[in-house]
């Protein structure tokens, strides 16, 4: 029953009270990392260091152990040495403690028999009436509650309908930063490592059942139980997508895998082939994984693979005709009629209209753009269109002719009517449009048009429309959210 895991997880992602066992005044350790980032996230329970060395840590009263503690305590974070944390949990389960979740890494990881077992012990612990991430992870994001992973202090506090599995803590604090000026949000995400007791199956079932989470994403090495992984999938099937960066499917990766968080990969065919037979959109990077969880957020379920591609400068047309036919996507010629109403408007002579139509301007003004676009709204042969300005950094440029290098590049920007096009052609046609705006400058001294990019892309996305920074990536996240809804069951 959906609502049995909501109820076992419930003092796992909404903790009314926190132990940090491990807590320590030194900035270097992890005891002060977590501390500090649960503090400043806004966790609104109680907060309780625990250290037997310590009287006072971050201006919070420190306890020697547990039982000191009074009142109940519902998730314990973990900071302590490997050879300490089974007694710490065994103090747990005296406590009461409902979950905990292990930051030390030093087990099975290592390879070692003495890592192997320790990790064992900590299993059998867990079978006794405490649920257990890690050991070997960061631990919990839940900006609803307000607990947060290891380095994730400055993670947003908006809450969001991402849920986010992975057995690499670092790729969950890259993700959370790289997501916070996408506008992805996030419901929960989970860092549980080695997963000697909660683990890929536990977090996937739980994350269909949640109704706050409505994409579901994640990384993977391993699976403790493919059978009942697959079942969980199987069962689900379109009812959310499900986006998965499985690593380990070279004979090198494997042997990372091992090193890493010490799970068995398992064959790249075989996972590729059930992956994709229970409809899972499958990627192999981080870049991808954060782009096809972007295009999932804003596109909406009518986007589909006969792509308008628009814009300026020659190299779009062979570029983009190889891109989007390698990912399954289309770029048809505009019907007759549409395609004699755009040459009412563009001379013959440095356009091309067919698609992509390629306005040889690459800086094109937004009132030939509209016309583009409401003529690719029109036509019926086209499902989503894609509008790229190739040469952004120009506005540096017009700034710096007009002598007037000490204003703000917003000032000479047309993106603000171009955002006016777009939002006007969507409402009239009901078209999805991606943007594609190049973010290629790597001159520290031009460092303002990065702050200007990012602004464009903000207003962009506050308004439903998703940027990206090349055109392969636009495409393959497109085509991952078309190839998705394609499979979906009847």
């Amino acid at each position: 029953m959906a609502s049995d895991i909501l109820q076992a997880f419930e003092p796992i992602f909404y903790p009314r009270s926190v132990a940090v066992i491990g807590a320590s005044a030194d900035i270097s350790k992890f005891g002060n990392v977590i501390l500090s980032a649960i503090m400043e996230v806004g966790y609104k329970g109680k907060v309780y260091p625990v250290n037997p060395e310590a009287e006072e840590i971050n201006g919070l009263k420190v306890y020697p152990s547990l039982k000191e503690i009074p009142g109940e305590v519902d998730f314990a974070v973990l900071t302590i040495p490997a050879p300490l944390v089974s007694s710490a949990l065994e103090e747990c389960l005296r406590k009461g403690v409902k979950g905990a979740e292990i930051l030390t890494s030093g087990f099975r990881e290592t390879g070692t028999p003495e890592g192997r077992r320790m990790e064992e012990e900590i299993g059998r612990i867990a079978k006794r009436g405490i649920r257990i991430l890690g050991p070997n992870c960061f631990g919990i994001y839940c900006p609803e509650s307000g607990l947060t992973i290891l380095p994730g202090q400055n993670f947003s506090r908006e809450a969001g309908p991402v849920g986010f599995l992975s057995q690499s803590g670092g790729l969950c604090a890259d993700l959370g930063q790289m997501a916070k000026g996408l506008g992805i949000r996030f419901s929960k995400m989970v860092s549980y490592g080695n997963g000697c007791d909660v683990a890929a199956c536990d977090l996937l079932e739980y994350f269909f059942a949640d109704p706050q989470t409505r994409i579901i994403a994640g990384y993977l090495e391993g699976v403790e139980d493919g059978p009942r992984f697959l079942e969980i999938l199987k069962n689900n099937r379109g009812k959310k997508p499900v986006i998965l960066w499985k690593a380990g499917l070279t004979e090198t990766g494997s042997r990372a895998v091992m090193s890493h968080t010490g799970s068995l990969s398992g064959a790249a065919e075989v996972w590729k082939s059930v992956l994709q037979q229970w409809g899972v959109v499958q990627v192999g990077g981080a870049e991808e994984l954060i782009d096809t969880i972007y295009a999932f957020l804003y596109l909406p379920g009518n986007a589909g693979p006969k792509v308008a591609l628009m814009g300026g400068g020659g190299a779009i047309g062979v570029a983009a005709s190889d891109a989007l036919d390698r990912l399954g996507l289309s770029l048809p010629v505009l019907s007759p009629p549409i395609l004699e109403k755009l040459k009412a408007s563009f001379p013959a002579v440095g356009n091309s209209l067919k698609n992509p139509v390629d306005l040889g301007n690459p800086m094109i003004p937004p009132s030939m753009l509209r016309k583009v676009m409401e003529a690719a709204g029109e036509d019926g042969g086209i499902d989503t269109l894609v509008v790229i300005q190739i040469l952004f950094y120009i506005l540096y440029q017009v700034r710096h002719r007009l002598g007037r290098d000490d204003k703000p590049l917003s000032q000479f920007s047309f993106q603000p009517e171009l955002l006016k096009a777009c939002q006007e052609v969507q409402e009239k046609y009901g078209k999805p449009i991606l943007l594609v705006l190049p973010d290629i400058v790597t001159d520290g001294k031009m460092i303002d048009l990065e702050i200007e990019w990012r602004r464009e892309r903000d207003n962009y996305q506050a308004a439903g429309f998703p940027v990206f920074k090349t055109l392969d990536r636009a495409a393959r996240a497109l085509s991952h959210f078309v190839r998705y809804h394609q499979r979906l069951p009847a």
